[in-house]
């Protein structure tokens, strides 16, 4: 009988407690924020090129004068992650009054052309970034064709661009456009006007057979037209015709 009557009077204590905490952690938190304590005065941004300041931070939510309690870093990051030319971002608050965030912008990997025929860039994962100008440069591979909107025939013309990059004899700088097509697959054009065939799959094995096909073609001063490395054990290609020399048939 007397541990029931204790029982009432210890969750009243316990009730009591919680208020109390509750009272003091408000009265806390107001006075903490009509002083200033924890206002954000300075926010931090680094590693912005293309960028501007003003646009990460309308994106991050923050401003100079706002409160750094009532904001999570996930959040503010997620919300500059919104600009395509964001790859990565990382925020850290640093009490009480700063605020860093660190960006990494993606690169220009190539242009595609919309629907419209207008040119956007886009990075080497896939994503659309912007708007191709004059200020950027348009000088970069351009994909065209209906099979940019397959993801698989897409990541295969990318994993081209990735390869040349590494290469001695098809560089990315010589790879004018890239055609994607739903039905034949890749055909790569060069800046000397050499047409390339890759059809579907096996984009590795078929780089392979294509640099061995351009190293032993220069070996023997010949040049390519057109070169098929479409099949499987073979290699098509066709040669430009070689100037005559001047003094031929002289006597």
């Amino acid at each position: 009988m007397e541990e029931t009557k204790k029982f009432p009077f210890r969750r009243l204590i316990i009730v009591v407690c919680i208020f109390l905490l509750l009272t003091v952690f408000a009265v806390a938190s107001y006075v903490s924020l009509q002083m200033g304590l924890f206002t954000v005065e300075r926010i931090h941004i680094t590693g912005n090129n293309r960028i501007t300041k003003r646009e990460i931070l309308k994106r991050s939510g923050l401003r100079p004068g706002k409160s750094n309690i009532f904001f999570f870093e996930d959040q503010v990051e997620e919300g500059i992650k919104k600009n395509p030319w964001i790859k990565r971002v990382s925020v850290n608050k640093e009490f009480p009054k700063n605020v860093y965030i660190e960006v990494e912008e993606e690169e220009v990997y190539c242009i595609v052309l919309s629907e419209s025929g207008r040119p956007l860039y886009m990075s080497s994962s896939g994503n659309k970034l912007g708007s191709g100008n004059f200020d950027m440069g348009l000088d970069f591979p351009v994909l065209i064709g209906d099979g940019i909107d397959n993801p698989e025939l897409l990541r295969e013309a990318l994993d081209i661009l990735e390869l040349s990059k590494s290469s001695s004899v098809l560089k990315w700088e010589d790879i004018s456009e890239v055609h994607i097509d739903t039905i034949y697959g890749i055909d790569i054009f060069t800046n000397d006007n050499r047409r390339i065939e890759f059809n579907k799959g096996n984009i590795a094995e078929k780089w392979d057979k294509l640099e061995k096909i351009l190293r032993h073609s220069g070996s023997l001063g010949l040049k390519e037209s057109y070169i098929n490395v479409a099949a499987d054990n073979i290699g098509v290609v066709r040669f430009k015709k070689q100037p005559l020399s001047t003094g031929a048939g002289d006597g």
